[in-house]
This record gives structure tokens, sequence and C-alpha cells, in this order.
């Protein structure tokens, strides 16, 4: 299957030590055979990475705020809403205010109903079925050059959304949206997850990767080297020495 070859050859260019995971989306019951068992999709990933496939659903789902980030529940009564903000506000300590919660929230795509689907995540190599996206768990140096390898065919940034919850930005955003992201975990993710201190996330939507890795020859992210002109060789010569 092309994706499988995909995963051994960017795991041989890159480096990687992780796997790219492969993430898609089925109704409930169509994920037989993988694991079921109860979960943080934060931890999904990184379990995916390191050989496992994982199924996230409403059911198997355990992190409440994923419950919601994911589409898997809607937060319709009051009380519980007011409660998860003050939660993240005063407790876990990650915005100054609610109106800087708020202000983060209004920046983020609403969320499909998924209550009836699971994420399925599993290492791309192993993938039986075309993911929807990729995400790699990789350092900076891997991050950078499959960045460079993104913006290779047209030099369009990607419209990065940084910042925020874990499985929003680095899942629900970029499938809902087509944009490759990055995440570097939200920090209580982090700490819960006991994400390596060297690692973040990049999420590239799967209908990029054929031309990625179509490009890793002819691009300095892949393998070519990078070449001096004879001009611009000379150029610098003479500016160095003149």
């Amino acid at each position: 299957m092309q994706w499988q070859n995909f995963s051994h050859i960017l795991k041989e260019v890159l480096a990687l030590s992780l796997s790219p995971v492969a993430i898609t989306r089925k109704p409930k019951g169509a994920a037989a055979g993988a694991s079921a068992q109860k979960i943080r999709i934060c931890k999904a990933i990184l379990d995916a990475a390191s050989g496992s496939t994982c199924v996230v659903c409403k059911e198997t789902n355990v992190c409440f705020g994923a419950a919601w980030h994911l589409g898997f529940h809607k937060l319709k009564d009051q009380r519980v809403r007011d409660m998860t903000r003050k939660f993240v506000v005063e407790g876990e300590k990650l915005f100054a205010s609610y109106e800087a919660l708020d202000n983060l929230l209004s920046q983020m795509e609403d969320v499909p109903d998924y209550s009836d689907s699971c994420f399925v995540l599993t290492p791309m190599e192993k993938a039986e079925q075309k993911p929807e996206l990729v995400i790699f768990v990789c350092n900076p140096e891997q991050a950078c050059r499959l960045l460079t390898l993104v913006m290779f065919p047209d030099g369009r940034m990607p419209k990065i959304k940084m910042g925020g919850p874990t499985c929003r930005l680095a899942i629900i955003y970029p499938l809902l949206t087509g944009e490759v992201n990055i995440s570097f975990y939200d920090y209580t993710a982090r700490k819960i997850c006991n994400v390596p201190s060297d690692k973040l996330l990049v999420s590239i939507p799967y209908q990029r990767m054929p031309r990625l890795i179509a490009d890793i020859d002819i691009c300095s992210g892949g393998k070519a080297k990078v070449e001096y002109p004879h001009e611009f060789r000379e150029f610098l010569r003479k500016r160095l020495t003149g």
C-alpha cells in the first residue's frame, strides 16, 4: 500500500525514531481487531507512534476536554461549561482570565458531531486504510525539514495555529481545513503523558503526502544537497575579500 511505503521512506530520510501516525475516522464498530482500551487521545498519538493501534471514541476516551474537542459530546449544560472554564483558568492555570480563554476558543473552528464515530490511530506502515491525516512525533529539526518539503511546491506558508488543546489543533483543525499544523502539545498533556522534551507534533493532511514524497530527491528538506551557483559563489567571494 502506497502510504505504508511512504512511512518507511520518511523514517529513513528524516531519521525518525517514531513512526508517522496514520489517522482515519470510522463509524463505531468498524475498527474490529484494534485495541479498544480506555485512553487519552494525546497518549494514543504517542502509543501509535511507538507501534500500537488505538481506537478513540466516545466510550474509550477518558479525557473530559477531548470529549468536547473531538466532537463526542456537546457542552450544553451551563453549569458544566462554567465548571470546565473554572478548571482551565483557575485549576490548570493556562490563561490569565476567562476573557483570555474565551478569546482562544473564538479562534477555533466548530467541531462536527463525531459522537457515532471513532478515530483510529496506527503506525502508517501498518495502516490498512488510506489515512486522512498523518501526525509526526518529531524533534524541531525534523519538523523544519517536513515544513520545508510542505512549502517546496508553491511556497505557501501553512496557516499554523498553536497554543490550544492538542486534540483540537493536532487532529481536528487539520482535518477540517486541510492545513498543515504544528502542536507542541498543550502543557497539561505534556506533563500527563510524559512527552519527551524534544518532541513536538507536525500534522499533515494525507492528500499532501504523495507530492511531499515525490519532492524528497529535489528538495533540501529531503535528500537534495544545497549548491552555490558559480555566479553567487563569485559574488560572495568578492564581497568577503573586497
